[in-house]
């Protein structure tokens, strides 16, 4: 890591050499061979401490969580050829890619221009926002099977059908506030 860290400030300073640069690649790849192998063996011993222990908060859960947290954390980026860790410059850049792969467009490619669209007849408009008639609202309850499952309420077509007289009002109502 040190090693890395002067080879950074080296390159920020602008007096990094090919060679070093290749030498910062190679310790870098190091660095990530390192961290999978540790990861792997924190993975194997929290398998083996749950399988022991079951599932728990523990010490150890957290420190691995924390350990996965810090390396998948974005370090920095390239930009125009040149490494960058600056917050400020992060955050630009990943709005940009967002920007980039998300733009909305105007024009979505979809042409409806060729084609007719089926539409409703004044008369079958009309009788759509008319009301349900008590007599409408009445054949539709006869005309369901009374011994299918209840609705929400516990209650099937043959409560209903047998109450009908008691709640006929509340019910049309209901549809009435429904529609």
């Amino acid at each position: 890591m040190q090693d890395i860290e002067y080879l950074d400030r080296q390159d920020c300073n602008g007096v990094l050499m090919e060679s070093e640069r290749l030498k910062r690649l190679d310790l870098v790849s190091c660095l990530k061979e390192t961290d999978k192998k540790l990861e792997s063996l924190f993975r194997q011993k929290a398998r083996v401490s749950w399988f022991k222990n079951g599932f728990t908060c523990t010490k150890f859960f957290h420190s691995s969580l924390r350990w996965r947290r810090i390396r998948k954390e974005v370090k920095g980026v390239e930009v125009g050829g040149l490494w960058c860790e600056e917050p400020s410059t992060l955050r630009l850049e990943a709005k940009k890619l967002f920007d980039s792969r998300f733009k909305a467009t105007k024009d979505l490619g979809v042409r409806l221009d060729a084609v007719e669209f089926k539409s409703l007849s004044l008369d079958d408009n009309l009788s759509l926002l008319d009301g349900f008639t008590k007599k409408e609202i009445r054949d539709a309850v006869w005309q369901s099977e009374g011994l299918k499952s209840p609705g929400p309420d516990g209650f099937n077509f043959n409560f209903l059908k047998n109450s009908w007289e008691f709640l006929k009002d509340e019910f049309v109502a209901m549809m009435g506030l429904f529609h």
